[in-house]
């Protein structure tokens, strides 16, 4: 690997942000080559930090397989915004690249708009009807592979949220007992409405690890951690500070006169003209 190739290459893995930022100023298309030759790790650092807009246009770019796959890794609530600009037909294309599972919760989050809680939850929600018996749902939950599992939420025949319980809780009751006699009935929760100054500020946050997000008909939508709200407090724009990332590269780049644009600009081209180069052979 050649010096520029070194330097783009730790560029990107070090300072995603700074490079997303001057990749936004290329076509896409040239993006998705560019990244396409890079790794998939390296990729999927660079990508949650477009603008949804362009990683809506990155992804359309991209090989089909490769752009399923790394979508499939983003955040859901980013996933969803990403879904949200573009059309009906090439959001389908996206949603039918991934995991049954997964496409059918980002469908229940879609209608709901972005700054809300119903498109900040996680849609894969541990929940089990009450009329199961304790053995039943801990035999439902081992089945389950994505999701919060550190609470159970509960509910009846018709999807609303009914009870909560820890799965320690669940686990060391009596095995024959229905769930519904052994779950707490009174269930903090978050509207799938609420705006995000609302979910941020709820004093239910200083008692639990995660509050459910249900519809105004009470149905269990899904699940907010409390993790992801601590991102949210901690997402402070730095107007006054500069990038150090990028000021070490700009202080870097100038032994090779490169600004940090003109170092990825140079990868780039380079990496089109083989393209080309490789189709006329």
């Amino acid at each position: 690997m050649n010096p520029l190739s070194r330097l783009g290459a730790a560029f990107l893995r070090d300072h995603p942000e700074d490079a997303a930022a001057v990749l936004e100023d290329y076509p896409a298309e040239s993006v998705a080559r560019f990244l396409a030759a890079a790794s998939n790790a390296t990729a999927l650092q660079i990508v949650p930090h477009f603008s949804p807009a362009f990683t809506a246009s990155y992804l359309l770019a991209a090989e089909p397989a490769g752009a399923g796959a790394l979508f499939a890794q983003l955040q859901p609530d980013y996933q969803v915004t990403v879904l949200r600009q573009l059309e009906r037909n090439k959001r389908e294309l996206l949603l039918n690249s991934l995991p049954p599972d997964q496409a059918v919760a980002l469908r229940r989050m879609l209608p709901y708009a972005d700054g809300t809680a119903g498109a900040l939850m996680d849609a894969s929600v541990a929940s089990v009807p009450g009329e199961l018996t304790v053995r039943q749902a801990i035999k439902r939950i081992k089945r389950m592979h994505r999701g919060m599992k550190f609470y159970i939420y509960v509910t009846n025949p018709q999807g609303q949220l009914t009870g909560v319980m820890t799965l320690h809780e669940l686990i060391n009751a009596l095995p024959s007992s229905a769930v519904d006699h052994v779950m707490h009935t009174r269930v903090a929760s978050l509207q799938a409405g609420e705006p995000l100054r609302s979910v941020i500020n709820n004093p239910y946050w200083q008692d639990y690890h995660a509050l459910p997000v249900i519809d105004e008909n009470h149905f269990l939508l899904g699940v907010i951690r409390q993790k992801r709200i601590r991102r949210l407090q901690e997402q402070v724009p730095q107007s006054d500070a500069v990038s150090g990332g990028l000021g070490t590269l700009v202080a870097v780049s100038q032994l090779f006169s490169l600004s940090a644009s003109h170092l990825l600009g140079e990868l780039i081209a380079a990496g089109t003209t083989r393209q080309r180069g490789n189709r006329r052979d």
